[in-house]
């Protein structure tokens, strides 16, 4: 969990910048501190991330091959994807040995390794966790700063978005606030961390608490855990429950979306109102967490639908809400800040 030196990326993403599924790009382009020399798509090529994608703030050239990104001297390549069940693309790989024979480290976010396949050439396989990772030990119940996570409705619904978006606010109202990163994007993004649903099931909560425990040594004002899953997506239920209790939070930030869309297989979202008190009750069983307020992912509607969702959520949970992406994460701030410090289950 050591902090990364400084890298300079170019970043993969050949014929998906725009998909949605390219948000380990996307998320280094918005968030990051590390420079973006380049971006790699040649069915872009000769655009500016800005033309194509405003919203990710960045100026940086999009080139057509790894040649062509070389000009701008990275030093290293991100796997700009992030797919469901994390396998990198087949026709990518001829591009990561362009780019290792030329000498870049090659950053992947991916299930898949890919150390093996380069031996002698420096890669970052950000999901590959640490040996030495603990049991939940309870050490993180006495953390000073507060201790808010993120959690969802659904998965890939906007957890880490909503969180960095928050540490935006805090600093730029004056507060220290420590962005704790769970997932390979976020990872990349703070270059530290700990990709929770790459740790053996028995031990995620006790690396959630490690992480939690490393961004307090430096006192911040406020921590903000970035969230995984959800409590009602079976196939990430496991990782999300392993965090909620591990990082042991004083109150919860719920993420949510378009309630009329799927969660898996046909099952709908659960009302936003149900799933916060049962993240609630869920957090009880280890260390009271209420939810404080709601950050909505209004992303494919207007303004004025937006707007509406927005009002109906909080009328509906009696809480703040608001798409922190869109509009302002000020009202979810502030309802963390006024949040108390909870104490764990019995004591």
């Amino acid at each position: 969990m050591s902090r990364a030196p400084e890298r300079r990326y170019a970043i993969l993403a050949e014929g998906r910048f725009t998909n949605r599924h390219a948000k380990t790009a996307h998320g280094l382009l918005r968030y990051g501190k590390d420079p973006v020399v380049a971006a790699i798509d040649s069915s872009l090529a000769g655009r500016r991330v800005r033309d194509v994608m405003p919203a990710l703030e960045r100026d940086a050239p999009i080139v057509g091959s790894i040649e062509e990104a070389l000009e701008f001297s990275p030093t290293s390549l991100l796997v700009g994807l992030a797919p469901a069940g994390g396998r990198l693309p087949g026709e990518w790989m001829e591009a990561l040995r362009s780019a290792a024979e030329a000498g870049l480290e090659i950053v992947n976010g991916l299930h898949q390794r890919l150390a093996p396949e380069f031996p002698g050439k420096p890669v970052w396989d950000v999901r590959e966790p640490p040996k030495d990772i603990p049991l939940f030990s309870g050490e993180g119940f006495g953390v000073g700063p507060k201790v808010a996570l993120t959690v969802g409705t659904d998965s890939a619904i906007g957890k880490m978005t909503a969180t960095l978006e928050i540490e935006r606010v805090a600093r730029a109202a004056g507060l220290s606030a420590a962005f704790v990163p769970t997932g390979q994007t976020g990872v990349v993004i703070a270059g530290w961390g700990l990709c929770v649903d790459a740790v053996v099931a028995d031990f995620i909560a006790g690396a959630s608490e490690q992480l939690v425990l490393e961004a307090a040594k430096a006192s911040p004002d406020l921590i903000l855990v970035e969230g995984q899953g959800s409590l009602g997506h079976p196939a990430y239920s496991g990782v999300t429950l392993g965090l909620l209790h591990g990082s042991c939070p004083d109150c919860l930030i719920l993420c949510a979306a378009d309630p009329t869309e799927e969660v898996f297989r046909g099952v709908p979202r659960p009302e936003v109102s149900r799933i916060a008190r049962l993240y609630e009750e869920v957090a009880s069983l280890v260390k009271p967490a209420p939810v404080v307020a709601v950050s909505l992912n209004t992303r494919g509607l207007d303004n004025g639908e937006a707007a509406e969702l927005i009002a109906a959520v909080a009328d509906e949970t009696g809480l703040p809400a608001a798409d922190p992406f869109r509009g302002s994460a000020d009202p979810i701030l502030k309802a963390v800040l006024e949040a108390p410090k909870t104490r764990p289950a019995g004591l």
